[in-house]
């Protein structure tokens, strides 16, 4: 749920306001359905939340632009911001990758030295479970599953690469890459 939670907050942080149709516009327009398990009823369900919870408020629309009846447009509370940046920072410290996927979509909306350190943070982790995942014995007649040459070869392999991507994603940010929000506002 996190993950959908982070990605609702996300999408009507960027916009201001927003609707729900809008917020499922944003994710779909996104793909995140590729890096993500997140589904359409899982977006209302959490715009829902998120207003019982008091980190959204409904606002009146300006315009109405369609005839019937008006749509619940939303906008994001101080409780609502607190929540996305502690879920966000979270996500950038994850080790699970649909929850990295969702911190990198929006890490622009940190500072860039705060990414980097939440980034760093991550790659000492995972460098700590690879240190760990090498130490686990093995045998070549595994008197149980944990043992497997193979099963180990692959937890460690992944994280590896986990670490690697962790890597090159600080060496872009540290290099300049990607314009974050807090720099634009700074050349204003």
């Amino acid at each position: 749920m996190s993950t959908v939670r982070l990605l609702v907050l996300g999408s009507i942080l960027r916009r201001g306001i927003s609707h729900g149709y809008a917020v499922l516009s944003d994710i779909t327009s996104w793909h995140a359905d590729t890096w993500t398990s997140v589904k359409p009823g899982s977006i209302y369900h959490a715009l829902d939340k998120l207003e019982a919870q008091g980190m959204t408020r409904t606002v009146n629309s300006e315009v109405n632009v369609k005839l019937g009846p008006s749509r619940k447009e939303y906008t994001v509370t101080k409780h609502g911001e607190t929540e996305f940046s502690a879920l966000l920072e979270s996500a950038l410290v994850s080790t699970d990758i649909q929850q990295l996927s969702v911190g990198i979509a929006f890490m622009d909306m940190l500072s860039r030295q705060k990414a980097i350190a939440l980034l760093q943070q991550r790659r000492i982790a995972l460098e700590k479970s690879i240190r760990f995942l090498r130490s686990l014995p093995t045998e070549e007649r595994p008197s149980e599953p944990s043992k497997h040459p193979e099963l180990v070869g692959i937890w460690v392999s992944y994280v590896e690469n986990e670490a690697a991507t962790t890597e090159r994603i600080l060496a872009n940010i540290q290099a300049g890459k990607y314009a974050f929000n807090s720099e634009l506002l700074e050349g204003e």
